[in-house]
This record gives structure tokens, sequence and C-alpha cells, in this order.
């Protein structure tokens, strides 16, 4: 990984979530290109972490940095997809309304897109394959369609980086694998992801570094360091359940989540 930049920093940040502190000095760095899987039960603020690095959510302290740059106060790109319970469905856009709201910070208010926005929303729809759809009703989508509308949103963007949380919650496995491999060809573009999962099979296999959460960072580093008994017995407790899969491969089972598919 040597010669590449900082993407993302996070440093020393504590936030609280309704009232609650969810984070508690949490300090991490992510360099250009990464994929970073960041896991934890539910709770664990994972989903408090993302909006503390979009600026939806105030810091108590610490701060964060996109390519040297405060969010908050400098005009810097986070692609951003948050969970699906976020987000209304029933509003009444086109899927190519919702991905041409990527392109707002590009287009400016009270302006009309240009050749090169509509160029970078037809570029994202094809690369999550919903060009037959640009004109459909976001309501009438499917929910792994839904998903992948939002992710497009975020590619029109053209952002440096991309949180994903939670991408997979209610799609099929169809929409699962085309999710990843739309992930593999935005890798080749050198975006960072940082993407929220239950899934530590999933995890193990497609990030460059797993990122334990449980309000305090409890361990960061390559997928086989970190998923590990001793790190996840301290994220999961005594909900955990660990086991051997006839390939070696660790499966994790607890009362909040499922780890995977067995």
């Amino acid at each position: 990984m040597a010669g590449r930049c900082e993407v993302l920093k996070v440093e020393n940040v504590t936030a609280a979530y309704n009232g609650r502190v969810a984070l508690r000095n949490v300090t991490f760095t992510v360099l250009g290109g990464e994929r970073v899987a960041v896991v934890g039960p539910n709770g664990a603020g994972k989903s408090t972490l993302f909006k503390v690095i979009v600026g939806l959510l105030p810091l108590q302290s610490g701060r964060v940095e996109v390519l040297g740059c405060d969010p908050r106060r400098e005009p810097v790109s986070v692609g951003y997809v948050p969970q699906r319970e976020e987000v209304d469905l029933t509003f009444p856009v086109t899927v190519s309304d919702v991905v041409m709201m990527g392109r707002v910070r590009h287009i400016g208010w009270l302006r009309r897109p240009s050749r090169r926005d509509r160029e970078a929303v037809r570029w994202a729809l094809e690369q999550v394959g919903l060009t037959e759809l640009a004109n459909r009703p976001l309501g009438e989508l499917s929910g792994g369609q839904a998903q992948r509308a939002f992710i497009a949103r975020a590619l029109a963007q053209e952002a440096p980086l991309l949180l994903l949380d939670e991408p997979f919650t209610g799609v099929d496995a169809a929409s699962e694998e085309a999710i990843l491999q739309l992930m593999d060809r935005v890798r080749e573009r050198q975006v960072t992801i940082l993407l929220a999962t239950h899934d530590l099979q999933m995890a193990a296999k497609w990030s460059d570094r797993v990122l334990l959460l449980n309000g305090d960072l409890v361990a960061y580093g390559p997928p086989a360091e970190i998923l590990c008994p001793d790190a996840l017995q301290r994220v999961y407790g005594g909900q955990l359940t660990l086991w051997e899969h006839e390939k070696g491969t660790l499966i994790l089972g607890d009362g909040h989540c499922s780890g995977g598919r067995r």
C-alpha cells in the first residue's frame, strides 16, 4: 500500500445518536482504493460512523478529514447509500431523477443539468444495470433494484469515497452478487469503499481491511488478523457462537444478526 494517499482520516471521534454516545474516541485511516468492511452488532455505531463522515451528525469531539478536507466546511464529495429503512421509496420521482440528485454539487442550484451531467447519470445507470428502468417510478422497483438506484446516485457524484450502509439487507442473492460485482468495477476507478455488514464471510473475502466496531474501535486490520475468536468475542460478547466451517472459514452467529450464508 506504499505510495497510496490517505483518503479518509477519523481521529479521536466521539459522537452521539438519539441522545446516546454511539462512538467513543474512534481513530483510523483509509488509503486510496481500499475496501473496508465495517462490522459489529446492531447498535455498535456503524450507521453513526457513516453519518459523522458525511456530516449528517455533529461531533462531540475529534475530527474527520476526506482528502485532507473537513467535509462539514469544505467542498469535498462523499457518496453515501443509507440503510433502506431511511429512504422514502414512495417519493414521486423516477430512477433517473434519483441518480441525477447525485449531480447537485456539480450542477449548482437553480441550474439545468449539462450534457456532462446527463452522461454521468447514463453511465451510472449502466454500471448498476438499470438503464432500461431509467424512467420507471422509484416506488415500482424491487428492493434490490432500489438499492442499485441509490448506488447509482452515489456513483454519479464521482466521489473518491463511497459509504454503503448494510446494502444487502432485503435484497435477493442475485442482487447481492450484482452489487458485489459492481464494487469490483468501481475499485478499478480507485474509489475507496466502506461497507457496513453483518456478513463475516463476505467481509473476509471482499475487504482489504476489517474495522470491528462496538462503540469503541475494537480492532482494525487485514481480515485474516481481525476476524479471529478473541477479537469477535470482545465485540459480540456472550451473544457469540463460533464454529469452524469444513474449509476452515470462521462463521458467526449471535442474538442480533446472522453471520453470513451457511
